[in-house]
């Protein structure tokens, strides 16, 4: 998924964390061979190839995340967007409505090429994927950190102190991450180059980052990116409406 990730375990046995650290670690490499569309073999690349009409049968995992990629665009109103325009074309008009999940695994395509980039959420995705596997290996303390951008805490640090694990805001400073998910978008690296897939050109606003803390670090992972592109009073009815969630701007 092109970053670094790291995954810390508390655990005495030194082989049974290094097991389960080679398992989760696989968890990613099979994602990405179903999601990247950097992969010409993955599930996400087929779909690009499909004529208008055609459908796949996809596999559980691109399923569930092309349904949670649905579900968040709904919720935002078009702010996060996993389609794509084909390479060297400058329009761009936002391609969901073409993206259509037929329920039993199945996806159809309505309008060809239909490019999806779920570069957006997929690291969140592979995090919640592994922190089911940590479930069920009953390994109670680790912290997953996908390219220091996002991240899942489970219980507390080897020591056992604090309320959790630090969680890096950067610049502004450290949290105590617990049972949950963090995630960040902003634009001091790269700039603003981050698209809005409503207008079809890259997003005016004055905020530099996003974080955003949730149970679910696929979701976290995509609510950040989109409350970069989100208008004020959009962020302030998403936040009422879903309390449980946190959204932090600078």
């Amino acid at each position: 998924m092109a970053t670094p990730w790291s995954l810390r375990i508390v655990e005495e046995n030194h082989d049974a964390a290094r097991w389960v650290a080679q398992e989760a670690f696989a968890i990613v490499d099979r994602l990405e061979s179903d999601l990247s569309r950097f992969q010409s073999a993955s599930y996400v690349s087929q779909l690009g190839r499909l004529r208008v009409g055609e459908a796949l049968a996809v596999n559980a995992n691109t399923y569930e995340c092309l349904e949670l990629a649905k579900a968040v665009w709904q919720e935002t109103h078009g702010a996060f967007d996993v389609t794509v325009p084909p390479e060297g074309e400058g329009a761009w008009h936002s391609q969901m409505n073409d993206l259509v999940l037929c329920g039993q695994g199945v996806v159809e395509v309505r309008a060809a090429p239909l490019r999806v980039d779920l570069g957006g959420i997929g690291k969140g995705f592979a995090i919640d994927e592994i922190v089911a596997f940590l479930t069920e290996q009953d390994v109670a303390h680790a912290f997953v950190d996908a390219g220091g951008s996002t991240f899942y805490a489970r219980g507390h640090l080897p020591e056992g102190e604090g309320d959790g694990w630090p969680a890096s805001l950067g610049q502004h400073g450290v949290i105590a991450l617990h049972e949950r998910a963090l995630s960040a978008s902003g634009f001091e690296v790269q700039g603003v180059h981050v698209m809005d897939p409503r207008t079809g050109f890259p997003v005016e606003t004055d905020r530099q980052r996003a974080w955003v803390l949730a149970d679910s670090a696929a979701l976290a992972d995509a609510l950040s990116t989109a409350a970069l592109i989100m208008r004020e009073e959009e962020i302030a009815a998403f936040s009422d409406a879903h309390p449980d969630i946190g959204i932090m701007l600078a």
